[in-house]
């Protein structure tokens, strides 16, 4: 499925909306507007495929390119120097702003497109966060079973990355804190749906993924515990338990919810999934 960053984007990361000023849009430094084809990776760290070759992208053209996606649209570029450097001056920032649009467009053609004074990415990108996003959500609006086509989505996504794990812009925190949540719930849905649906391998794995992304998380577990019960491993819902019972009182000092210890005292069969 190909996301043109154009489009609006899911809630999660829709800013308040923008106008768009009339300016005509063309790519910085070029007369004919170049459309570059290829995908953005932000999910696990940063990766952009132009026509096929892999682009290496300095780290300021990666938070710069950040920004865009993030924010949607177009994005001012008073706001967007801000954004990067919000330690120096006014000047300072905007030269620094021109310098990293000039590199990218050295090494990336016409993937900043200029609208007036605002900036946009280029549309022909396929962005893992818009699709994942946009998967996320489908599965926690679904109700009852998830349709064949966003199951096996689903499982080819994974959703084991965070976003952008390497940069640490504070205002980036918001929207890796968003994204990360989101992971989280849709994991745990999707782990939930597996099992009812007569998938418990799957449903394992998935809670595995669950665990690993968030080891302080109570419903993680639970539904890590849930899962292998309906499998049929009771000696591995066990093992799983005294490791979650470990983290929180190693971690924690606490003891763990005594309701996930009351897992293990159902029958599978009647478990609420």
């Amino acid at each position: 499925m190909l996301v043109d960053v154009t489009t609006t984007r899911s809630a999660l990361f829709r800013p308040d909306a923008q106008l768009w000023p009339s300016a005509p849009e063309r790519p910085i430094g070029t007369s004919e507007e170049v459309t570059p084809v290829g995908e953005l990776s932000l999910l696990g760290g940063f990766r952009l495929v132009l026509r096929g070759e892999l682009v290496d992208v300095s780290t300021t053209g990666q938070r710069l390119v950040a920004v865009l996606v993030c924010h949607s649209g177009s994005v001012a570029r008073r706001q967007i120097a801000h954004l990067l450097w919000p330690d120096a001056t006014t000047a300072r920032a905007h030269a620094n702003l021109r310098t990293v649009i000039y590199r990218l467009e050295r090494t990336c053609p016409g993937l900043i497109v200029v609208c007036g004074s605002y900036l946009r990415l280029a549309g022909g990108l396929r962005i893992d966060l818009d699709e994942t996003t946009a998967l996320a959500n489908r599965i926690l609006a679904t109700e009852g079973p998830l349709p064949a086509a966003v199951r096996t989505e689903a499982l080819d996504a994974g959703f084991h990355h965070d976003l952008l794990p390497d940069l640490d812009d504070e205002w980036l925190l918001e929207y890796q804190t968003r994204y990360h949540q989101l992971r989280l719930a849709a994991l745990e849905t999707l782990s939930r749906r597996l099992a009812s649906e007569g998938l418990p391998g799957a449903a394992v794995c998935t809670a595995l993924a669950l665990v690993q992304a968030d080891s302080l998380r109570d419903s993680a577990h639970q539904t890590l515990i849930r899962a292998c019960l309906v499998q049929g491993n009771q000696q591995e819902a066990l093992s799983y338990f005294a490791d979650y019972q470990r983290v929180f009182r190693d971690e924690l000092g606490v003891e763990p919810a005594s309701s996930i210890g009351q897992l293990l005292d159902e029958p599978a069969a009647g478990l609420d999934v």
